[in-house]
């Protein structure tokens, strides 16, 4: 009869312990929805007054009073709306939400809070110049650890003509974690315009990171100077794999006919995806003379390979074309398929039938 009793006893806890938790489900769900329809009125009254301001109501700002405190979602308001205003009304409105100390509570807010509400601060301060925003945003990425937030400083201190030294940006490349280097590199992009020469001379500095030196090799490349030429067409025949693949990738985005001899050697890199980065390469710069090298891509096992290929060969004109069909007629099975679908998608299949 015990052991009766102990399973009743079992049973009823255990059904009151799953209604408990469902109970408090509903009710999570409930604050959830009452918060997030909250913050949306409180949204749409933060956007309605900015509205009102830039077209110059003078008593707007009055309407932000009980939320001009929420600077998370005051900023997020701001850049929403000065994505796409420009000149006076958007001048208006930087200076009435001065008016009200608004820059003064994200300088305070880069310091404390959730990280997305400090990130937001942080780009809300790039439409706010002055010597204490600079200092402001100096002072937290000196103690700022996430690279996110890092990177929102770093762009909003660019973006007021206050950049980091290349240096700090490099350190910040060599200690973050695998794709989160990726983030620096529209930031790299920034800086390597401002100062190409700097950037050239970590970029040959034997000292300078490997990660760094992969994200500077993208930027030089896109910056189009070409005194990098030389530079990224050494770093094709570097030991690092992702380095080499990076260098190929900037020769392609300056598109400049001199990297050829490069752009061919790195087509019979032993690594595929150096291989993939060069067949694309050979496309972009329009390099005829490596349609006999892409042809024989088209029988590479890698996939990826043979997709790039056979892309690079119908951008080369007819004689890349003709390479195509002449493959799509052949015997072998990978070249084949791998030239049918790319004559396919350029919409050259009946010219190859």
């Amino acid at each position: 009869m015990s052991g009766l009793l102990l399973l009743w006893w079992t049973s009823i806890t255990l059904a009151a312990g799953a209604l408990a938790w469902i109970s408090a489900l509903v009710i999570g769900r409930l604050f959830r929805e009452q918060r997030d329809a909250r913050r949306g009125r409180d949204r749409d009254r933060a956007c309605d007054a900015f509205l009102d301001v830039m077209n110059g109501s003078g008593d707007a700002l009055g309407r932000l009073r009980g939320i001009d405190h929420r600077a998370r979602l005051m900023g997020e308001v701001l850049l929403e709306l000065l994505a796409m205003v420009r000149g006076v009304e958007r001048d208006r409105l930087i200076t009435a939400l001065r008016s009200i100390n608004m820059d003064d509570r994200w300088r305070r807010r880069l310091f404390r809070g959730r990280l997305a509400g400090r990130m937001v601060a942080a780009e809300a301060l790039s439409i706010f110049p002055g010597p204490e925003t600079v200092n402001a945003l100096r002072e937290a990425l000196d103690q700022a650890r996430n690279g996110n937030l890092r990177v929102a400083l770093m762009r909003s201190l660019i973006e007021l003509d206050a950049a980091p030294p290349l240096a700090q940006v490099l350190r910040d490349i060599h200690r973050s974690r695998g794709s989160e280097s990726l983030l620096y590199l529209p930031l790299m992009g920034r800086l390597v315009n401002g100062d190409t020469r700097a950037a050239l001379r970590a970029f040959g500095d034997p000292e300078t990171p490997a990660r760094a030196r992969v994200i500077l090799a993208e930027a030089l490349g896109a910056s189009g100077d070409f005194r990098a030429l030389k530079p990224l067409c050494i770093a094709t025949r570097a030991p690092d794999i992702e380095l080499r693949i990076a260098s190929v990738r900037g020769l392609a985005a300056m598109g400049h006919p001199v990297a050829e001899a490069h752009i061919l050697a790195a087509l019979e890199d032993p690594v595929w995806m150096v291989r993939s980065a060069a067949c694309e390469a050979a496309g972009r710069i329009g390099l005829q003379a490596a349609v006999p090298l892409l042809i024989a891509q088209l029988s590479d096992p890698v996939w990826w390979v043979r997709f790039r290929a056979g892309g690079a060969l119908s951008v080369l004109g007819p004689i890349g074309v003709q390479g195509l069909q002449a493959a799509a007629a052949g015997q072998g099975d990978l070249p084949r398929r791998a030239a049918s679908l790319a004559l396919a998608e350029r919409g050259l299949a009946k010219e190859a039938a």
